[in-house]
Formats: structure tokens, C-alpha cells, sequence
């Protein structure tokens, strides 16, 4: 009876991450988990990716050498590190069967470089959570000003990392009086030259804000087309309060399909854009 019931739920969680992978839409999202506070609280909820931002500082009330830790520029203290933080994630999923993955936003090259040997150990086959490496390496809409990360330093970084999902997108200046704008043929094209360039081997996810990608459908599916091979998919994602055509959006996600496109926005705006629910999709 006790292996029965093992092997029902076995087959259960195979069959809810095979229904998600027909709808990565329905992944669900927490943000900024900086803190211990907050990453206790995301470990307790349903969310299923944790999203955390990597800067090189000092825990609360220590000294010496900056290390990586979990804060978002300009904070530069915190009371969870990077390692803290992976191993309590690790912990978590090795007695639960329902894993949380991790989304790590690393701020700069060097606090990258840095968290190499903390990564590790998780970016091992035997490891199963989902692991994303993200960072802004070429500059996007709206002539936006932040200075991107390194590329082929991310790149090259990223691929010691060869379970790691990289999740490589521009920076953008959009939003308040900022209502209008796209990602250009240009800047599609830069990120196609560094997959080719660089021979990239893993599977790429492009983060795109909502409000610029729903002006940007062609050159979007040419990204896609072009990178397939190497399982990748666009993850949409906006600010609250941003400018968003959500008929255009709504268009996109549909024909880049459900398979290919994680949605990270605001509960506002997910609710507008009304897409099937998991148990909608055809297959």
C-alpha cells in the first residue's frame, strides 16, 4: 500500500511538470527574495520560481572582503548571502517533491564571477531544481542608459553552468513618461550575433518587457526561430504601472506559443490578458 501511494505521487508531480511544460504561462513568480524573511515566506507559498538579485557587499553588521549577497542596486548589505541562500533552497527541495526553482539576477560581472564556485555545486546533473542565470548584457529601448553586463564574460561564465538555463536580455528605459517604444532589428540582431558568436550550447531564455515586446513581433519570432535549437523560449515580464497594448501582447504570446513564452507580469495584467489556463490547452 505504502508503495502504491509513493508511486501515485510520483506520477502525479510527472504529470503537473509535463502539463506546465504545455504552459510555462502558468509558472508562477516571487520577486526580490533578498532577504530571509522573504525567502521563508517563498518557500511556504506555491510560487514556483524565486527570483533573487546577486550584488557584491557585506551581511548585516560583518566586515572584510565584499562577497555575493542577495540585495538589489544600490543596496549593498543583507542578511542572506548567496550561499545561504542556494543551500536553503536546496534543502527545501530535497524533501519536497514539488521543486522550486531559482532565478539568479546577477548585477555586474564581477559579483558573477565571484558566485562561480557557489554555483556549482547546484549546476551539477544529479541537481534537478530549475537553475536560471540572468543578466541584462546589451544595452535596449528606450535608448536606455544602465550599463549592461559583460556579455562574453556572462557568456563564457555561463556555459561552467551547462544545466543552467541563461537568461539573457537588454536594458530598457521605459515606463512613467516613457509609453512608447520596441526592440529594434538592431538590438534583436546583437543578441543573435553573440548565440553565434559565442556557440552557445544551453538553453536560452530572452526576458522582454511586455510594453516593448508587444510592438515587436516580427523581429521577437525571427529571435525564436533562429535560436530553437537550443530549446529556447521568451520570458515577458513588466513593472507595475507600465504601458502595455494588451491586445498586441496577448497576440504575441499566442503565436510564439504557450510552450515558449513564461509570463512574469503583474496579477492586473496576467488577468487582462485572460490566456487558457493549463487544463485549456490543446494537445
Amino acid at each position: 500500500m505504502f508503495l502504491v501511494i509513493i508511486l501515485f505521487v510520483t506520477a502525479t508531480f510527472v504529470t503537473c511538470e509535463e502539463e506546465t511544460m504545455k504552459n510555462l504561462t502558468t509558472v508562477t513568480w516571487a520577486h526580490a527574495v533578498n532577504n530571509k524573511t522573504y525567502l521563508e515566506a517563498a518557500l511556504a507559498s506555491e510560487v514556483a520560481m524565486l527570483e533573487a538579485d546577486i550584488v557584491l557587499g557585506h551581511l548585516t553588521g560583518h566586515d572584510g572582503p565584499p562577497i555575493p549577497i542577495m540585495a538589489h542596486p544600490p543596496a549593498t548589505t543583507s542578511d542572506l548571502s548567496l550561499a545561504e541562500f542556494l543551500s536553503t533552497v536546496a534543502q527545501y527541495n530535497n524533501v519536497n517533491n514539488k521543486q522550486k526553482g531559482v532565478k539568479l539576477d546577477f548585477k555586474s560581472i564581477e559579483v558573477f564571477s565571484k558566485s562561480q564556485e557557489l554555483i556549482a555545486p547546484y549546476s551539477k546533473p544529479q541537481v534537478t531544481f530549475p537553475l536560471w542565470l540572468n543578466a541584462d548584457i546589451l544595452p535596449g529601448p528606450v535608448k536606455a542608459t544602465t550599463t549592461p553586463v559583460d556579455p562574453i564574460k556572462f557568456i563564457e561564465l555561463g556555459a561552467n553552468h551547462p544545466r543552467a538555463v541563461l537568461c539573457m536580455g537588454w536594458t530598457t528605459r521605459y515606463g512613467g513618461n516613457i509609453t512608447e517604444g520596441e526592440y529594434t532589428p538592431e538590438q534583436i540582431g546583437s543578441m543573435l550575433r553573440l548565440v553565434n558568436e559565442q556557440k552557445i550550447n544551453q538553453t536560452i531564455t530572452f526576458p522582454v518587457r511586455a510594453g516593448l515586446a508587444c510592438n515587436s513581433q516580427p523581429v521577437l519570432l525571427d529571435l525564436l526561430r533562429e535560436t530553437a535549437s537550443l530549446n529556447s523560449s521568451m520570458t515577458v515580464w513588466s513593472s507595475e504601472g507600465d504601458s502595455v497594448e494588451v491586445g498586441r501582447l496577448k497576440a504575441l504570446i499566442l503565436t510564439v506559443g504557450l510552450e515558449r513564452t513564461y509570463l512574469d507580469v503583474p496579477h492586473d495584467l496576467a488577468a487582462k490578458l485572460n490566456l487558457p489556463s493549463t487544463d485549456k490547452v490543446k494537445h
